[in-house]
């Protein structure tokens, strides 16, 4: 294989499905020692680089990925422009690390410029795809195939040329495995195909290829691994597909409710992985509900979904007021919806915006309690929009035909200036 620093870069074109995946990512930093302890799936949902552990840097590199791919920066830019923040930190050139898994003190490469080449390709490539994956969803019954697409030059891998051309269904389980990217500095793509497509192309719909698999041996663990052919170790997963964690993620994040509250403050900090899913079902809840209101058929049921909880400050805080939740949990009923998005209402906040409630409620800009209305007003600084979220503490709601105690989100609106929370008589600072 050729020297990684020489492969074409990955192409500089702002696409906002893949900015959004590769954002939602950042929710969830993973340290880690070597490239093998992050296995293919975790990449979907965190954001991690090898020899990084010990290190405060994944913050500012994401943070350079997430500029770089929504304004569409070359890698020279990228590089330039992360180089110094790395380099003051120490995250750079060949350096001394203890091995925590046997012990041993090994040289390790950190920050360089072809490991920047390496972060800056990968990542971007796996949002892309993040993106494509999306985007081929929505369209799915009118695009009901996927095509595999290679470039054909001296660079391309022999089974990816032969793949080149492949279509097959998007539900057909070839695509879990075979979904590009397909290895390091991989740069097939995967195209949706409608049967107007077909006919129009004189394509047929392909037999999945069989290439077989091949035994791999993990550096880390010892463990040995069964690889499918034409596919880099760590790469055999589709980045996109997030389907069937979407379940489990739902449920994790509803039993929330039941955990003291100590408990909840610290398993949503390790959900946050599962944001992406958990908003992509919470953005189904609130499309159904917004359609209903729109036909007048809409009558609230008490329906009720976890969409965070408390972190540990803010349970602090309330508790040295004297204040106990019941739950760190957060939850946000259909009732609550329904009003949050009334055209009537002033300076409403965008619906895409409730649908991105977990993510919002982790990382706010800043957090108050209100003394003239007792909650917590969560404080959103937003490229699209700056606003605030009211949340209730121990609101009694009624679901499932009993009454709960819950930490409601209770309303939300724009918010032109945010001076208003400088009035210490009307707010004290949480966070």
């Amino acid at each position: 294989m050729s020297d990684p620093i020489k492969k074409p870069a990955f192409p500089s074109i702002p696409d906002d499905e893949a900015v959004a995946a590769l954002r939602r990512r950042g929710l969830n930093f993973v340290p880690s020692g070597h490239w093998t302890e992050i296995w293919q799936q975790a990449h979907q949902t965190g954001f991690t680089v090898a020899q990084s552990a010990g290190f405060d840097v994944l913050k500012d590199i994401h943070a350079a990925l997430v500029r770089a791919m929504a304004e569409g920066w070359t890698f020279d830019r990228f590089r330039k422009d992360l180089t110094p923040i790395l380099q003051s930190k120490g995250w750079w050139g060949r350096a001394e690390r203890v091995d925590p898994l046997t012990g041993e003190v090994r040289q390790v490469q950190l920050g360089s410029p072809r490991r920047l080449q390496t972060i800056f390709d990968v990542n971007l490539r796996v949002s892309a795809a993040q993106g494509d994956w999306q985007r081929q969803q929505s369209v799915k019954d009118e695009r009901p195939y996927l095509r595999y697409t290679a470039l054909l030059d001296d660079l391309t891998r022999p089974l990816h040329r032969r793949w080149h051309g492949i279509i097959l269904p998007i539900d057909h389980p070839w695509w879990k495995t075979h979904y590009t990217p397909n290895g390091w500095y991989c740069r097939c793509r995967v195209m949706s195909v409608s049967e107007e497509d077909l006919e129009a192309e004189g394509w047929t719909v392909s037999e999945a290829p069989d290439e077989g698999e091949t035994p791999w041996v993990n550096p880390r663990t010892g463990e040995v691994l069964m690889v499918p052919r034409g596919i880099d170790p760590g790469w055999a997963y589709n980045p996109g597909n997030t389907d069937q964690a979407a379940h489990a993620a739902r449920l994790a994040m509803d039993k929330l409710a039941d955990l003291p509250p100590s408990l909840g403050a610290e398993a949503v900090a390790a959900l946050a992985f599962a944001f992406p899913q958990v908003e992509r079902e919470l953005a189904e809840w609130i499309e159904s509900v917004a359609r209903q209101a729109e036909t007048g058929q809409f009558r609230a049921t008490g329906a009720r979904r976890v969409v965070g909880a408390f972190a540990g400050d803010v349970l602090d805080f309330l508790q040295g007021r004297d204040i106990m939740p019941a739950t760190a949990a957060i939850s946000i009923g259909d009732a609550d919806i329904l009003h949050a998005l009334r055209s009537a209402k002033v300076a409403p906040l965008p619906k895409e915006v409730w649908k991105r409630l977990p993510s919002l409620l982790a990382s706010p800009a800043a957090i108050y309690w209100d003394l003239r209305k007792p909650g917590l007003v969560y404080v959103l600084e937003e490229p699209e929009v700056r606003g605030k979220i009211i949340i209730l503490v121990d609101y009694i709601a009624k679901t499932g035909g009993k009454k709960i105690l819950t930490n409601t989100v209770r309303t939300g609106r724009r918010a032109e200036s945010l001076e208003e929370f400088k009035n210490p008589k009307w707010y004290v600072k949480v966070r």
